[in-house]
């Protein structure tokens, strides 16, 4: 017989699960039925490719959810939250219109400190890098822009300690309207392919290519 303890850290599963991949293409499917295009802020900062890749592969992201790492996350980041007294999934929108097509921007706030005016978007690493990745600066912009704040902050959180970085400059319109048109595959040519859950099954990787040129 399945413990109780086991029965309810399956539900945390479930419900990250739902939060993440049913809300999302709940929200997706709502405003393609108006006849706008939603893109999600972490879309924008990623290849583009993935978007094609998670509808024809839905199976790898749901089983994205069980790897242990993103629970320890996401307990984390839950736990900040109610400590900023932030909690609920504080889900914003903004509307873009981009050569003739409506698209509608969203993202998932993880904090957002009122009496400083600043935005917080936590970060779990296992061990600490003490740097800042471009990508989660993109990121942080993005959510910025989304709710008009001049103020983030990224919060690195891992068992060796915790780092803090300021980011004063949120993207542009211009700026994400760029994104938008732009279509990178991969994004982050470095090491994106690398760490894909995709690309095994992903004609574009680089990641193979790479390993055939180390190889030789």
């Amino acid at each position: 017989m399945e413990s109780v303890s086991v029965k309810r850290i399956d539900q945390i599963f479930s419900d990250m699960s739902r939060k993440y991949i049913g809300f999302r293409e709940k929200l997706r499917a709502k405003h393609q039925r108006e006849g706008k295009t939603l893109l999600f802020v972490h879309e924008l900062c990623e290849c583009s490719y993935k978007r094609e890749m998670r509808q024809r592969f839905p199976d790898i992201e749901k089983a994205e959810t069980y790897n242990p790492r993103f629970a320890v996350g996401q307990l984390i980041e839950e736990a900040l939250k109610q400590r900023f007294q932030n909690e609920g999934n504080h889900v914003y929108t903004k509307e873009l219109v981009v050569d003739g097509k409506t698209y509608v921007i969203s993202g998932m706030i993880d904090i957002i400190e009122p009496e400083t005016e600043t935005l917080i978007e936590v970060k779990y690493q296992t061990f600490l890098q003490g740097k800042l990745y471009e990508h989660h600066i993109l990121q942080l912009r993005l959510y910025m822009w989304l709710v008009n704040m001049k103020k983030g902050e990224l919060l690195y959180v891992s068992p060796e300690g915790i780092k803090s970085f300021i980011i004063r400059k949120p993207l542009t319109d211009g700026e994400v309207i760029k994104l938008i048109r732009e279509e990178k595959t991969p994004r982050w040519n470095e090491w994106e392919c690398y760490y894909c859950s995709y690309q095994r099954f992903c004609n574009r990787s680089n990641y193979k290519h790479r390993k055939r040129k180390a190889s030789r």
